[in-house]
């Protein structure tokens, strides 16, 4: 049902490419981050799989999902790149200027999508870090994670956590801020999921299903 109905989506949003700004009726802008880019591949799966790749995926469904629901968005980026500038600090740089970006549009919540990895590897599922910066990050993160248990894992039992300052651009974030860590790439199964579009496209479906409930 999931990839029927993604499918649907898809080839509506293949049919509407622009989307008149006055067609948003949602109340915030959402702000998509494919966590990692560039020469920060991320985690590796056990197959060698890079996150920042299965992340760009992922968030570019989601951005394509969200324009067809009425909800403006934005990427932060739509390639294998990191958000610097020439002769900045690589790492330092991408970090701020994200965060810098995020914290810059009025109306907006943060959306970062991300891959995980743990030495055991029989761990798996999707999991959702929020800001304590904003009540309303954990009343977002509650919404996409009962919507891809709902729709794409009956048997997940995790259960979101605030994030500390280990997380900096959701420590920092000043708006409704959530990170999906929508699985676990040291898990043989999740990651070959992970690499499979239909999948990444059920997953992009239920965030964005999450996401319609609240702004």
């Amino acid at each position: 049902m999931i990839i029927s109905s993604c499918s649907f989506i898809n080839y509506a949003g293949n049919k509407s490419n622009n989307v008149d700004g006055k067609s948003y009726n949602s109340r915030y802008i959402v702000v998509i981050d494919a966590g990692h880019g560039g020469q920060d591949a991320g985690t590796t799966g056990v197959d060698g799989a890079k996150e920042k790749d299965i992340n760009l995926c992922i968030a570019k469904a989601l951005f394509d999902y969200l324009n067809v629901c009425g909800i403006k968005c934005i990427l932060l980026r739509n390639d294998d790149s990191e958000f610097y500038k020439t002769g900045e600090k690589r790492i330092r740089s991408d970090l701020y200027n994200r965060l810098d970006f995020v914290n810059s549009i009025e109306n907006s919540v943060l959306i970062s999508i991300h891959q995980n990895h743990f030495e055991n590897e029989s761990e798996w599922g999707t999991q959702i870090w929020y800001s304590s910066n904003n009540p309303e990050s954990k009343e977002l993160a509650d919404s996409v994670i009962s919507s891809v248990k709902d729709n794409l894992q009956p048997d997940n039992k995790r259960e979101n956590k605030q994030s500390d300052n280990s997380y900096y651009i959701l420590y920092k974030a000043s708006v409704p801020s959530i990170m999906v860590e929508c699985g676990f790439m040291s898990n043989k199964r999740e990651n070959s999921l992970l690499q499979s579009e239909d999948y990444q496209n059920d997953m992009a479906y239920c965030i964005m299903n999450g996401i319609c409930n609240i702004v």
